[in-house]
């Protein structure tokens, strides 16, 4: 075998051993990518299931005015903020300043009336946390009951034009469950959002929009 031979064979098997080695690497790269990607779904799967789960809770507690129980699943730092309109984290809210409580206050729940926002007439809604609750989250505007039949997690069930849900823009980590109702027509639907966020492993409610067409 000449010397121009050798030297040929000797890159082919340079160039074979190459592409053996860089083909098993991106292998193996890809099947980490995948076990990260399964990992990934598996834990948000997770996350969606304990925070439906302590949604389901909350809204009971809310029915029953339950405040005191209702005050553990508050952020310990944070306490909790309730935006009158969809637009939460909003510095310049829709409806007004929105009303931020600590968990010592929701745990109290005095006769103290708060303004939680006002409407499109300027008339402004002056309430004590129960009637807040009870008026204006668990009724339409304080007249008529809501029947939350759609449960979705961190994403509307619904975009209306108006008041746009601003959660992700101002809180991009936090993570939502909204209660919709769509009612008899696109004027009187109604939705809750009770808003979390991951505190050392643990989920808390940092706050609850209210989202409902403007009157």
């Amino acid at each position: 075998m000449g010397e121009k031979m050798r030297n040929l064979l000797g890159l082919f098997y340079i160039t074979f051993s190459l592409i053996l080695i860089y083909g098993c690497n991106g292998d193996e790269k890809q099947a980490v990518s995948l076990a990260d990607s399964t990992e990934k779904n598996s834990s948000d799967k997770e996350t969606e299931k304990e925070l439906l789960a302590l949604s389901a809770e909350i809204f009971s507690l809310l029915q029953e005015s339950d405040f005191i129980n209702m005050a553990d699943k508050v952020d310990p730092e944070d306490g909790i903020t309730f935006a009158f309109y969809a637009d939460f984290g909003n510095p310049d809210g829709y409806g007004g300043q929105y009303v931020h409580l600590s968990k010592e206050k929701i745990s109290a729940a005095t006769d103290r009336e708060y303004v939680w926002g006002h409407d499109e007439s300027g008339k402004e809604y002056q309430l004590t946390l129960h009637e807040y609750v009870q008026q204006m989250l668990l009724q339409r505007w304080g007249k008529e009951e809501v029947d939350y039949n759609i449960i979705t997690f961190n994403e509307s069930a619904e975009n209306f034009a108006g008041v746009i849900n601003t959660i992700h823009t101002y809180y991009p980590d936090a993570k939502y469950v909204e209660y919709y109702s769509p009612g008899k027509d696109e004027h009187s639907f109604q939705s809750i959002r009770f808003i979390y966020k991951e505190r050392e492993g643990d989920w808390y409610l940092i706050g609850i929009a209210r989202d409902v067409a403007t009157v």
